[in-house]
């Protein structure tokens, strides 16, 4: 990003350098006409120097004398554009070899960024953390196209619940006891329209008992179910899917890190 995002800036120090260069004013003069430091005119026409520098200063037939306004500075470019507030070099920027050696053990293995840091570490023996491998990759593109897309195309879309049993949400509740160790699982079943829920308890994480949740919903309220809703947990993959769809239900799963929104009742 530049340090000002004013769009007049090149044009005023364009006007400052003609009043500098071709008027003849002094420095000081100039600096308070514009209203900065004299010593950020000088920078001005140091940059000036620089962009012009492929033009000829001198006249070769007569030295010491510039060149008339019509051959030298009107050819010259006196807009200066606004740099840049990045900083150029970090003491802690990964050296080209560092980065040489991360793409390589990418393009070697194709896998994501925690194996390519694993082997770096461990194999390689290089001192790198986590979050440099993921930079490097993300900024040479190793990850463009790699990304799964978390909802199949022929997912139906979630409708707006107007009536009981339109769209049901699932989820599980994972419980662990810590003086046994022992994990309970809590498979919850809640009716967006009318917040009527069904919770059953079992100690395994299953997709046949995650779809027995819902029919047992269903059986409790005494309405019938159109849509269910989950997330992408392994009790509810294809299994859990297929039985429910058998019983003419449609699952439609949701995005990962997406938060539900609350439905009118």
């Amino acid at each position: 990003m530049a340090y000002s995002t004013n769009p007049n800036l090149p044009k005023a120090r364009a006007i400052a350098l003609r009043l500098l260069i071709e008027e003849g004013l002094s420095t000081h003069v100039v600096a308070n006409k514009c209203g900065v430091h004299r010593s950020t005119i000088w920078r001005w026409y140091r940059k000036w120097q620089f962009i012009n520098q492929h033009w000829q200063q001198d006249n070769p037939n007569r030295p010491g004398r510039a060149y008339s306004q019509r051959n030298h500075l009107s050819r010259c470019s006196w807009r200066i554009p606004t740099a840049s507030s990045r900083p150029h070099y970090h003491p802690w920027t990964l050296t080209e070899e560092t980065v040489r050696q991360v793409l390589a053990v990418r393009d070697a293995l194709q896998r994501c960024a925690e194996v390519v840091w694993h082997h770096v570490t461990t194999v390689l023996g290089l001192a790198v953390s986590l979050s440099s491998v993921r930079r490097v990759l993300r900024r040479h593109h190793c990850f463009d196209g790699a990304r799964k897309k978390r909802l199949r195309p022929d997912n139906p879309k979630r409708p707006l619940p107007t009536q009981p049993g339109e769209l049901v949400q699932t989820d599980t509740i994972h419980h662990c006891d810590p003086y046994s160790g022992k994990r309970l699982y809590y498979y919850t079943v809640i009716d967006v329209c009318t917040r009527m829920t069904y919770i059953t308890l079992a100690t395994k994480l299953r997709q046949g008992l995650s779809a027995q949740a819902v029919l047992a919903a269903q059986q409790s309220w005494r309405f019938t179910i159109s849509m269910v809703q989950a997330d992408n947990g392994p009790e509810y993959g294809r299994y859990s899917r297929e039985h429910l769809e058998a019983k003419r239900y449609h699952h439609t799963p949701y995005k990962t890190r997406t938060p539900q929104r609350q439905c009118p009742h």
